[in-house]
């Protein structure tokens, strides 16, 4: 049965101003000139695969697709439907279709334009042609196991899964990893290449990711942070390593650990002083 999704060896046997008409015996459909790679002749077999135009009316493209009958495969997010889904690439001139019940319920985590998915292919209750998901063993397929020579290293990947607490991804040209939502920098999209360093190495050549600086780095950054505050307040601040947590969280964006590492290292050096609950910048004589 010929259905959108599928290739098909089809015989010409009309053509039309606008292209021409192909028939497996039974069914007649139209393969536009745009949708020709060469002229056809009459009768002539060709072998071309087969979607819905934007009438809905089964057609035929001689243009190769990415993923096409049982195949998977990555394809880019062309666009976002609030309230329905994402357009995919598949490498033809009509758009892959992925529902909205395909997507994480968080719509922080929806992919945005650019974003890549490893899709099959499936129908909706009328036959419509559709993108599904892939996640497991598929994907997990085309990692490689790490080593400890993995350990440090700085990665990208791409999510392609959600796990109650972070996102599974697929490293480029290297292991499956997983990046916990506490070591997150902010919230990743299903199909986002996020960039990490590799923080762990499992038993089972996978590894965990983390997207934190290293401490000392770290360190620099927060009081970088802590230094330009300063600077805005005109070198005085009502905050030292004894104010809330909440309150460190709330204007700096950092733990209470972290502001209190990052303080310490900026009294050590010489570039503040605490003085009667407030936080001063020393300046140099």
């Amino acid at each position: 049965m010929l259905k959108p999704g599928i290739t098909a060896d089809l015989a010409v046997v009309r053509e039309a101003p606008f292209g021409y008409f192909l028939s497996d015996g039974h069914t007649d459909i139209l393969l536009h000139q745009n949708e020709a790679t060469k002229p056809l002749e009459l009768e002539e077999k060709v072998c071309v695969f087969l979607y819905h135009d934007h009438q809905n009316r089964l057609s035929a493209t001689m243009h190769e697709p990415i993923i096409k009958n049982d195949e998977m495969g990555w394809l880019k997010v062309v666009s976002v439907r609030q309230g329905h889904g994402v357009f995919v690439d598949n490498g033809i001139s009509r758009d892959l279709f992925v529902s909205m019940d395909e997507l994480p319920f968080d719509r922080r985590e929806w992919p945005a334009a650019g974003d890549r998915l490893f899709c099959s292919l499936t129908w909706d209750k009328k036959g419509r042609l559709m993108g599904k998901l892939v996640k497991g063993s598929p994907v997990t397929s085309q990692a490689i196991a790490a080593d400890r020579s993995w350990l440090n290293k700085e990665v990208k990947g791409v999510v392609y899964h959600f796990l109650d607490e972070g996102a599974a991804l697929l490293i480029e040209n290297g292991p499956a990893g997983f990046l916990h939502q506490d070591e997150a920098a902010e919230v990743p999209r299903l199909g986002q290449t996020i960039h990490g360093r590799v923080q762990f190495v499992r038993d089972d050549g996978r590894v965990n990711i983390t997207q934190r600086l290293l401490r000392t780095e770290q360190q620099k950054e927060d009081a970088d942070r802590i230094l330009a505050f300063l600077a805005e307040r005109k070198g005085g601040m009502p905050y030292t390593d004894k104010s809330p947590p909440e309150d460190i969280k709330a204007r700096f964006g950092m733990s209470k650990a972290a502001f209190k590492r990052a303080l310490g290292k900026l009294i050590k050096d010489g570039k503040v002083e605490q003085r009667d609950g407030f936080t001063y910048r020393v300046e140099k004589e």
